[in-house]
């Protein structure tokens, strides 16, 4: 008897064991990044009771945003920490981090357990019922409240999914036709919706590193964040994913997918040399059934969404994974495979140039971000800045008119490069500004004489292009070298370092020092050379364009804990060209943009979808999302664009040789240069140089 209680003991008490050790390694990860960010950050702040109230809200909110898993009984347990998280920092301790966990393990389980219950009763389309904004807002009161709650967000989803894919000719359909069709879809829907939340649950009760440092690291991430938006913690994955956006090479399992209609998610193409090309047993049309993490459980994807896909692909860079796949003759096979740093020949992160053939030559190039040459660091021999400068004289070659520097999308990168790419269209002098901790003003230049490109030049922007995106956009409006065109900028104006978790470190020895975790800190400010800053406002456009993203995105302004925008001096050596002639070339195109039928089915689309964000509730009737369906439709199908008559969309010389060696090259080719062809932004650039040719 004696052995068997001991041995019960042993079995109830490891895992506390194991949490206690984990949250101590958390909690001294905490206590270490507060003091680098003491240390270098530009403006730190003090970790306070208001600090801890901060860190209190939008750790709930990070790890339960829907108020669906904690209850009001939870949070009445947590709330005497809400002004003294400052002191569990400060001290190492670990008394919130264990509760916390202990409250969200058991809230998620009981979670899992509701959703197996709700799926076992048909969703009601037909249903009177509304979601509230008190139910919204508030953690449940009770089990029964959760299950409400868990089974009106299921239903919600079901509802717009289900109001989404209806037949175009469903109307047409008699009652009866249109009850059974609702009914069939129902089950389906319902058993899609049950999975989805599962699998969302599971992946925090099974993430592959367990949920104690699942949640420790969102503990630390909150805490960098309630700095500035744009510091941020660093687990090894997150820090590899991000070197890999500035320019090395990311880790690859070797494959592009697509959604299938039937649900699901296709291998759409084979990375060559890829771990899954060298596998054979991968191919073009594979379904994925199942993934399985080493050492975690397996995970039915069979109707899983390609961002869901994405996110559990991105839980690992260093441990294999089994896949199971159905082939497309029915049989199925599994594989297990490791990411690898590859250079694909579908790396999204690198430079592509076109030509607009038409009455004008017009270049295009599109940066999607500002990378930069990892392997030859000092000559910057891979660096964005000299791939658009390759491109440039590629495209010289066929005597262009004018070019087209597509920036939208672009979320930033490299400071350095921004500079150096600034560089290519002005000649030597400063570009921008940078003020750090010390208050010390800094020009960043483009030491340089002369220019590769001195012809008519076009950048397009967007809520998205951030950073350094804002910062050549910036310099070439400010020095009148180019017109900007697009929506205003997302109004970033910061720039960071990342740092190993020591405080010994500098950024002379950074390098040396290797840990576990990292930490990225914003250290500078950024301004424009007139003396003023992108931050919060963003670059505001010569011409502005109404841009469907309006609909959706938030921007720097909107950020909790961003830095408000301040002024500083221009810089004296600033001499910039003569002003372009922007109000008759606004004017020019004023016509064509206000008769646009994308442009107009834009701007009805984002004044519908605002309308709907203020709304307070949400039907649960399948009736009413078809009338707001109907009503937001307008012209859908100017949305997708049309192709242009005035120019075709054609590569370079060089570029085409390559593609006639790789058909799979040649396949993103096409898909690229279509998105091109039809792209409303574009057009209006291609005009605008068109003008600005006789200028």
């Amino acid at each position: 008897m004696e052995k068997v209680t001991a041995a019960l003991f042993i079995l109830i008490v490891s895992p506390f064991l194991s949490l206690g050790q984990t949250s101590d390694k958390i909690a001294n990860e905490a206590f270490v990044l507060t003091r680098m960010v003491n240390k270098f950050h530009v403006q730190p702040k003090p970790v306070n009771s208001n600090f801890s109230r901060d860190l209190f809200k939008d750790m709930l909110y990070k790890t339960d945003e829907g108020r669906m898993f904690f209850n009001a009984n939870d949070i009445q347990k947590l709330k005497p920490y809400a002004t003294t998280l400052d002191q569990e920092i400060k001290q190492r301790k670990t008394g919130y981090l264990n509760l916390f966990i202990s409250l969200y393990q058991q809230r998620l389980h009981q979670a899992d357990s509701l959703i197996d219950e709700i799926g076992k009763k048909p969703f009601n389309f037909y249903s009177t019922d509304k979601f509230t904004v008190a139910e919204d807002t508030l953690y449940p009161q009770s089990l029964a409240a959760m299950q409400v709650k868990l089974y009106k967000k299921m239903e919600i989803d079901a509802i717009d999914e289900l109001a989404d894919d209806l037949p175009a000719n469903f109307k047409s359909f008699t009652p009866a036709k249109q009850k059974k069709y609702i009914d069939s879809a129902e089950v389906i829907l319902r058993k899609k919706a049950v999975a989805s939340s599962k699998r969302k649950i599971n992946s925090i009760l099974h993430n592959t590193y367990g949920i104690t440092q699942y949640v420790g690291n969102i503990y630390c991430e909150t805490i960098a964040s309630c700095f500035d938006p744009h510091t941020e913690f660093f687990p090894p994955e997150d820090k590899e994913n991000f070197e890999s956006e500035l320019g090395k090479q990311p880790f690859q399992f070797g494959f592009r997918i697509k959604s299938d209609k039937n649900g699901g998610v296709l291998i759409s193409n084979l990375q060559p040399g890829s771990p899954a090309f060298k596998s054979g047993k991968l191919n073009k049309g594979d379904k994925f059934i199942r993934l399985q993490w080493d050492g975690g459980q397996p995970v039915d994807v069979s109707d899983i969404s390609i961002h869901e896909f994405r996110l559990l692909l991105e839980e690992s860079n260093h441990k294999k994974m089994l896949f199971t796949v159905k082939k497309t003759d029915g049989s199925v096979a599994q594989v297990s495979l490791e990411k690898e740093q590859t250079a694909g020949y579908d790396d999204d992160n690198k430079v592509k140039s076109f030509i607009l053939k038409g009455e004008n030559n017009v270049g295009y190039i599109y940066l999607p971000a500002f990378y930069e040459d990892w392997v030859n660091q000092d000559e910057g021999l891979n660096g964005c800045a000299n791939d658009v400068g390759r491109e440039i004289l590629k495209l010289k070659k066929e005597n262009i008119s004018g070019l087209i520097l597509d920036l939208r999308y672009n979320g930033g990168g490299s400071v350095h490069e921004a500079t150096e790419l600034a560089g290519i269209f002005i000649d030597a002098g400063p570009v921008a500004q940078e003020k750090n901790k010390d208050s010390k003003v800094r020009a960043l230049k483009d030491i340089d004489r002369g220019t590769v490109y001195d012809g008519p030049l076009v950048i397009l922007v967007n809520g998205y292009s951030a950073s350094a995106s804002e910062l050549v956009a910036g310099a070439l409006q400010d020095y009148n070298r180019a017109v900007i065109i697009g929506a205003p900028t997302y109004g970033k104006a910061t720039t960071q370092v990342v740092l190993p978790m020591d405080t010994t470190a500098t950024y002379e020895n950074a390098r040396q020092i290797f840990t576990e975790n990292d930490l990225k800190i914003t250290v500078s400010k950024l301004y424009r050379v007139n003396g003023t800053t992108a931050q919060f406002k963003g670059v505001q456009p010569d011409i502005v364009l109404p841009d469907i993203l309006d609909a959706y995105i938030t921007k720097e302004a909107d950020e909790h804990y961003a830095f408000p925008p301040t002024v500083i001096d221009a810089n004296k050596y600033y001499a910039p060209y003569s002003p372009l002639p922007i109000t008759t070339l606004a004017q020019g195109v004023q016509k064509e943009i206000d008769t646009d039928r994308y442009f107009n089915a834009v701007k009805k689309f984002i004044t519908y979808s605002k309308q709907k964000s203020a709304e307070k509730e949400v039907s649960l009737n399948l009736k009413d999302w078809l009338t707001d369906l109907n009503e937001s439709a307008g012209d859908i199908e100017a949305l997708s664009g049309v192709t242009s008559k005035k120019y075709k969309v054609q590569n370079n010389q060089y570029e085409m040789a390559m593609l006639q060696a790789d058909e799979n090259l040649k396949e993103l080719n096409e898909e690229f240069t279509q998105r091109i062809a039809i792209d409303a932004f574009v057009k209006i650039a291609y005009d605008v140089l068109s003008k600005l040719k006789n200028h």
